[in-house]
């Protein structure tokens, strides 16, 4: 029997049933539209986390100093730190041909409470350093847009950029307000739970469009700040910086510096470690969720199995007409297993266009569902890659075939005398 007569008969053999042949290949159908979508879902989130991450800076690392583990008696007061942040160690980054931007980072004092005072108006604010346009940012997040002015270049010491909302809070209503705010003094109240208070004028850099009474200021004016908090005009020598931030030139320079960062004590982070993490939790959520559609596969593997069982038992007076005419038990066994594979082929088929289907109308709903609330994501989640629908039909044809294995042993050990006579 030539493979032309094989596929020509194995057609007509599947024909003769038809409605039977369909229902035996919904099962595949099932598995298979659950495996591409589930699958296809994961290789879509798995795409778009590396696309929002990379645009975040993968060659970003945050180093913090190493401090001493907290205990009962040290749980309300800030640990010492053993390996600090020194400016040696900024100078020696920055002049390192592989870096291409260092910034330090000092944090206003945890509890300090700081007024924004303008002309005799006062309103308690939020404090932060440095105006944080790059790093370890959330990379899900749009970050705040400048309404006015310039954001802070480098350290931009005496100057602030405060919020929009601290600026209508302080009476300035309008967009004209707040450019004419730019350029004005204003003073940082830093009060003690001790009753003094020390003032730091700063000059207004631009206003940012956040939803927070916040002002940004930069590394020199948050040390001047912690300086007076603890009382210590040399707390840089003896504390060093919080944070340090290193935008390396490549993503392979930044995984060498964060091993020499690591050597040295420090602890640091970076979005790379953290993408490497994500995408080994990806591999292990695709292999889960595919193997919910494996699950349904199995039980199309049954429903197969028992179609052909039943075919040859209808068909055992055929199959001795063909051994009678010189079909070998080989011939018999091949014809059965085509007819099987060719049933899981035709559900795979079916099966990964209603998921690539299925697919394209649930990312439609997420961004509509996105939209609605407003949410910065976009993309899309379901993606059909054409590894995964080769996977999906030889995995449904596999099915298929393995599922004809034993009908097909069971026809091809038919005796033709015994065939030829039934009925």
């Amino acid at each position: 029997m030539t493979r032309g007569d094989l596929l020509r008969t194995s057609f007509g053999n599947l024909g003769r049933h038809p409605v039977r042949t369909v229902l035996s290949a919904v099962g595949v159908t099932v598995g298979i539209l659950t495996i591409v979508t589930m699958v296809s879902l994961g290789v879509g989130v798995q795409k778009e986390i590396l696309q929002q991450f990379q645009g975040a800076g993968l060659e970003t690392i945050s180093v913090r100093p190493v401090t001493e583990e907290r205990s009962a008696y040290t749980a309300f007061a800030e640990p010492k730190r053993t390996v600090l942040i020194t400016p040696e160690l900024v100078e020696e980054m920055q002049a390192r041909e592989d870096v291409v931007e260092v910034l330090p980072r000092v944090y206003v004092p945890w509890g300090a409470t700081v007024y924004l005072q303008a002309g005799d108006r006062e309103l308690n604010v939020r404090v932060y350093v440095g105006d944080s346009t790059w790093g370890l940012n959330d990379p899900f997040t749009e970050f705040p847009r400048l309404e006015s002015g310039r954001e802070l270049v480098q350290d931009s010491p005496g100057e602030v950029i405060l919020s929009k909302d601290a600026l209508e809070a302080l009476g300035y209503d309008e967009q004209s307000d707040w450019e004419d705010v730019i350029g004005q003094e204003v003073h940082l109240l830093l009060k003690a739970p001790r009753g003094d208070m020390a003032s730091f004028p700063l000059v207004v850099a631009g206003v940012r469009d956040t939803t927070y009474w916040g002002a940004n200021i930069g590394v020199t004016d948050a040390l001047a700040l912690k300086s007076w908090w603890y009382n210590d005009p040399d707390i840089l020598e003896h504390e060093g910086y919080d944070m340090l931030r290193i935008k390396a030139a490549s993503i392979n320079d930044a995984a060498q510096i964060v091993g020499e960062l690591q050597e040295q004590g420090f602890e640091v982070e970076s979005l790379r470690l953290l993408l490497d993490n994500i995408n080994r939790a990806m591999v292990v959520l695709q292999t889960m969720l595919g193997s919910i559609g494996a699950l349904a596969l199995l039980v199309a593997s049954i429903g197969i199995a028992n179609t052909m069982i039943m075919v040859v038992y209808e068909r055992t007076r055929e199959i001795g007409i063909l051994k009678a005419i010189g079909a070998s038990p080989g011939d018999i066994r091949v014809l059965f297993v085509a007819e099987s594979a060719l049933i899981g082929l035709a559900g795979g088929v079916a099966g990964t266009i209603l998921g690539w289907l299925l697919g394209l109308g649930l990312n439609r709903l997420i961004l509509a569902i996105l939209r609605w609330q407003e949410a910065p994501v976009r993309g899309t989640f379901f993606v059909v890659t054409g590894w995964l629908v080769l996977l999906a039909l030889a995995f449904a044809t596999v099915v298929g075939l393995l599922s004809g294995l034993y009908p097909a042993a069971r026809a091809a050990r038919l005796d033709p005398i015994e065939a030829l006579r039934y009925e």
